[in-house]
Formats: structure tokens, C-alpha cells, sequence
């Protein structure tokens, strides 16, 4: 094959065009610090560097929702704390009050216990941002109110009301489907206060259990009369006149229309209980098959014979009960002592229940932090091993082709075909 000086000229300015390109490459390759710019660089390493990257990302997103979700978490447990201290204080008073104390010493203690229920309800009223930390989804209503309830029957009582939900809040922190129930940031109302729930104007409303004990204790403290309550809404009515001290019910059985048929009672806030065929002179208690519950107490308690008249409610189950007011005139101290103080522990009790579940979640997020934190790092090793530049070699390599390139100049000056001018000197 005939090769003419056009055909080496050609040549030559196609393979200095390549060693330009390739020296172009490793020169952008080294202004960025990045082996791949463009999927033709390394088809392998682009797919690799597209899933690693997805990762990364993904990872990312998953460690800014446990940061928020430890964020709403450590607000609930400082709140939550604040609860636990209040219910302490509460329980100190109830102690004083049971004590050898003036009607004026009484009044100051009711007073105090009165501002630590407007401090508990403030603090269920606790926001992050703007939104509120117990109100469950609904969170963009002040879930705790106190005013004056109107039941079914008529009777005002003065009650806590919550108007968020129950549902819990969610984030979530890795791949895979979310369960609310297990892997929640937040405490609803119900959780932290626990639920009572009263029939006003045909609807159900949910009120504060734990803030509504300590409302009757406050109430005990100040010679006034609690109102009667049952969770599931049915009715209930003294038939006797004989003063009492407070008694709590509780329904053991029901037929098929909500009647109850059987019952029990306590005198301690349900530390005890009493069921029919007490053996006197101990408190007995009997229920007719038309909802009579008649209560005999005869060991100088203060309280003679007192009858009751239940009504059937479809909602009426096991296990719920009634809490009845003291009528005595005068201030119960006998019932603060025992039930009073009961239900304080209970509060107590209850609040300390809700924070240390709220404890182990946010162990279990921490633990999810400190491993979505991990993930980052071997991600981002793995992005930076499978993408970055070899500086050294890739400085080697542009230095090695800038010296092919001068060669290849040096003789493509050889290979030009001479000209005119060179025939002229």
C-alpha cells in the first residue's frame, strides 16, 4: 500500500488530537478531585456510584428524622419530669392536710394543690414549634382545658378536658413499613393523664382521669362535694340520705341490657375491695336485680346504710367504676388519708409509667442514631473509594502524556511536507 506524506500528516494530527483529550481528561479529572464525570468514564463504577449515592442519601434523610424525633422526645421527658415532681409535691400536701391542721391551714394547702393542677395543665399544654407535644396528630389545638362539665344527669363538675386525639406520631428511621404503636415519638393525652369520659349535651368528651383525682382531692381539702363518675358513661343516684364517706365502685358483672349484677366497693381509692356477703361487723355491700346496691358499713366508720340506684348502659363493662363524693359537711380527713392519698400515688404512679416508656423509646432512637450515623461514614467511604481521583498516579499520567505530547510535536515537525519556502532559502 502506497502511504502518501497526506496520509502521515493525517495520522499524526489524529493521535495528537488524542493525547490532547487525554490530557484534557486527567487535567479536569484533577481540577475536581473526581475519577468520573460522565457515564462513558466507567460504565461499571457509574452504577455503583448512582447506588452509593442513593444510599447516602436515603441515610441521610433517616438520620435528620431520628435527630427530630429525639428532639420531640427529650422536650415530652423534660415535661414529663416537670409532672413527676408536681404529683411529689402534691402528695407532700395531702400528707400535711391529713394532720392535726386549722380550717386555715387546710385552705393554704388547697390553694397550693389548686396552682400545681393550673402548672400540670400548662405543661400538657407544651409545645415544640408550633405544635403541641401531647395532643397526638392533632397538634395544632391546645389539647387541655379546665372548665365546668355539664353531665347527662345534669351535675356540674369541674374536669380537665382534652381536645386532641389518640394517634401517634411517626417518623421514620430506616426502610420498611412504619408501626406507630411501637416505634412513636410522642405521648398522647391519654397516656400522660389517662382518659375519663363524660356525656355533655349528647356527645362524649374526653377528660384528664389523673387531673380530675387531684381536682377531688383539692375539693376534699376544701369541705366541698365531689361529683359522681363512671368512665362508660352510665348513671347512678343515691336514693339514701345518710352522710357517707367517699366510696369507689366497681362493676364485676353486667347482663345482656348494661345492667350491672354484680358489684364491689372500696373505701381507699381501690387499694381494697369489698364484694357482697362481707362478714359483719365488716362493710358489706348487696345489688338487687334492679341495679339497688345497698352498702352497710357498721365498724364506726361514720356511715350507716347508703343505697345506690344503678342504671343499665350499653357501654357499661367489667372492670369500670364509679366514684362517689363524701357528703359529709364537713372535711374528710379520714378519706384524704386513704383514698386522697391513693389517688395522688396513682397520678404519680401513672406519670411514671408513660415517662419511662417514653425512656426506652428514646434509648432505642439514640441506639438508631449512633448506627445511621456509622452508615454515613462506611457510605461515604464507599462513595469516596469507588469515585475519587488517585492524585499521584493521575498526576504521573498527565505529566507522562504532556512528554508523549512533545515528542509527538518534535516529530510531526519532521513529518510536514516542505513548502515553497523552504525551497527558497
Amino acid at each position: 500500500m502506497r502511504v502518501s506524506t497526506n496520509m502521515l500528516s493525517f495520522n499524526f494530527m489524529i493521535s495528537l488530537n488524542k493525547n490532547l483529550g487525554r490530557q484534557n481528561k486527567i487535567q479536569q479529572q484533577l481540577s475536581d478531585g473526581k475519577a468520573l464525570h460522565r457515564p462513558s468514564d466507567d460504565p461499571v463504577k457509574t452504577i455503583r456510584s448512582l447506588r452509593f449515592n442513593i444510599n447516602l442519601k436515603e441515610n441521610e434523610q433517616y438520620t435528620q428524622h431520628v435527630k427530630d424525633s429525639i428532639s420531640w422526645m427529650e422536650t415530652t421527658d423534660g415535661a414529663m419530669s416537670d409532672l413527676g415532681s408536681l404529683t411529689i409535691r402534691a402528695k407532700e400536701l395531702v400528707i400535711k392536710a391529713v394532720s392535726p391542721n386549722p380550717d386555715m391551714a387546710l385552705d393554704a394547702i388547697a390553694n397550693e394543690l389548686d396552682g400545681i393542677i393550673n402548672q400540670m395543665i400548662e405543661i400538657g399544654n407544651t409545645k415544640i414549634g408550633d405544635r403541641y407535644v401531647f395532643a397526638g396528630q392533632n397538634d395544632k389545638i391546645q389539647p387541655f382545658q379546665r372548665r365546668t362539665v355539664t353531665a347527662a344527669d345534669g351535675t356540674q363538675t369541674e374536669a380537665v378536658v382534652y381536645s386532641g386525639d389518640t394517634n401517634k406520631i411517626s417518623m421514620r428511621i430506616q426502610p420498611g413499613s412504619v408501626t406507630p404503636s411501637q416505634d412513636s415519638v410522642n405521648l398522647t393525652g391519654e397516656d400522660v393523664f389517662g382518659f375519663h369520659t363524660i356525656t355533655e349535651n349528647g356527645k362524649e368528651i374526653q377528660t384528664s382521669q389523673v387531673l380530675n383525682d387531684l381536682i377531688r382531692v383539692k375539693e376534699a381539702l376544701k369541705g366541698q362535694t365531689s361529683a359522681k363518675s363512671n368512665p362508660s358513661g352510665g348513671d347512678i343516684s343515691q336514693t339514701s340520705a345518710d352522710a357517707h364517706n367517699a366510696f369507689t365502685l366497681r362493676i364485676e358483672e353486667v347482663d345482656g341490657t348494661g345492667l350491672p349484677t354484680k358489684v364491689s366497693y372500696s373505701l381507699d381509692g381501690g387499694v381494697t375491695w369489698e364484694s357482697s356477703g362481707g362478714i359483719p361487723p365488716n362493710p358489706k355491700i348487696a345489688i338487687d336485680g334492679t341495679g339497688k346496691v345497698t352498702i352497710t358499713d357498721s365498724d364506726g366508720l361514720g356511715t350507716a346504710t347508703v343505697e345506690y340506684q344503678l342504671t343499665a348502659a350499653t357501654a357499661n363493662k367489667t372492670g369500670d367504676t364509679y366514684t362517689l363524693p363524701h357528703t359529709a359537711s364537713d372535711r374528710d380527713l379520714q378519706w384524704l388519708s386513704k383514698s386522697g392519698l391513693y389517688l395522688v400515688d396513682n397520678a404519680h404512679s401513672h406519670i411514671l409509667q408513660a415517662q419511662t416508656e417514653m425512656g426506652a423509646r428514646m434509648a432505642m432512637y439514640i441506639q438508631a442514631q449512633a448506627l445511621l450515623e456509622k452508615n454515613n461514614v462506611v457510605i461515604t467511604e464507599d462513595v469516596s473509594a469507588n469515585e475519587d481521583l488517585d492524585i499521584a498516579k493521575a498526576i504521573i499520567d498527565f505529566k507522562t502524556s504532556e512528554s508523549i505530547y512533545r515528542a509527538a510535536l518534535s516529530v510531526g515537525a519532521k513529518l510536514m511536507p516542505p513548502s515553497l519556502v523552504d525551497f527558497m532559502s
